[in-house]
């Protein structure tokens, strides 16, 4: 008896062992699932790190903040899982190209293209900010 309930106390444990290393920091409540996942074979965590483009915002920021997306390092392949649960294959093979093609494919979905307009939106003036700042310094 004793040895059951061990058990069955264990086995929730195991279920959570599957948390994903970043985890998104926005959630939905369009779907059943709240958020993306990022799986990818990529297992430094740092590499996610480098800024987005011209951008003061790092890859995993616009990843995980802008497109309700985890990231699941060290998986056996690159792939996007939709909040749906429709998964799709990635071709790219480190985390800049990888950021571009999840955006990319986020933008063609229903709720991805207004969070991509937004994202877009938000670079768009924050360049404009950054010029006028160039320009007209104190």
């Amino acid at each position: 008896m004793r040895a059951q309930l061990s058990i069955l106390l264990f086995i929730p444990l195991l279920s959570f062992g599957q948390e994903v290393e970043l985890p998104s920091l926005r959630f939905s409540n369009n779907f059943s699932e709240s958020n993306r996942v990022l799986k990818t074979t990529i297992s430094d965590k740092s590499l996610f790190q480098q800024n987005y483009k011209k951008t003061n915002l790092t890859l995993d920021h616009v990843i995980r903040y802008h497109f309700y997306t985890s990231i699941d390092l060290s998986s056996e392949k690159n792939q996007l899982i939709s909040m749906d649960g429709s998964k799709f294959n990635l071709s790219s093979k480190n985390a800049v190209d990888l950021t571009d093609e999840v955006i990319l494919l986020v933008s063609r979905m229903y709720f991805g293209k207004k969070e991509y307009n937004e994202f877009k939106e938000l670079n768009e003036k924050n360049k404009l900010r950054i010029c006028k700042n160039a320009s007209n310094p104190h």
